[in-house]
């Protein structure tokens, strides 16, 4: 495992970037790491720009990860993925998208335009090793809501052999927040499946 195994869940406020970012590092306990966590917010309301930083490892890390430096990319809103990855992604990156966009108010009152989700894409592919992208809102409709999403991401997460968490400490990580019949657990299943 690579020391620190960096991650950064990107999002907007009222996604659930923390929620992530609580459940990963209580996984890593669990696997007998040391997480610390970081969370910077462009916008301290709903709907600003949010980066939680998960440094994963068996020593303390500074909280927030430096340029260049990210393993994993939870892209909980295509742009915002995009704007973490120009800051962040490196040669190893791998970021799992969920194509869903959530335009900011600017782009709402047509002051600035969102770009086409194959360009957000075409982008990523080319700042990161790898790029996941994956269509959560059929799923997740299902179920009944799009809040849970992060469940979702974090059960395609726990697929990748890269990562030093097992699927199965992730799942018990969100099972002790949420308990064992709840609609996360189910998005979570989900997205292990969309991946797998």
């Amino acid at each position: 495992m690579r020391d620190p195994f960096n991650i950064i869940v990107a999002g907007v406020g009222g996604q659930g970037n923390l929620l992530c970012g609580r459940v990963l590092a209580q996984a890593a306990v669990l696997s007998s790491l040391r997480p610390v966590v970081g969370d910077t917010f462009g916008a301290s309301r709903r709907g600003g720009s949010v980066l939680t930083h998960l440094r994963i490892g068996k020593t303390d890390w500074a909280p927030l990860i430096p340029k260049g430096e990210v393993d994993i990319i939870l892209g909980l809103e295509p742009l915002e993925a995009l704007r973490a990855a120009s800051k962040f992604a490196g040669d190893r990156t791998i970021a799992i998208v969920s194509q869903t966009k959530i335009p900011p108010v600017a782009s709402n009152n047509e002051i600035s335009k969102y770009p086409a989700l194959e360009r957000i894409i075409e982008s990523l592919n080319k700042l990161c090793k790898q790029v996941i992208v994956l269509d959560a809102e059929k799923s997740l409709t299902k179920i009944g809501s799009m809040k849970m999403l992060n469940s979702y991401i974090l059960g395609a997460m726990g697929t990748m052999t890269q990562i030093p968490l097992s699927l199965n400490v992730i799942r018990e990580s969100l099972e002790s927040l949420f308990g064992a019949n709840s609609a996360n657990m189910i998005a979570f299943d989900e997205g292990v499946k969309a991946v797998q």
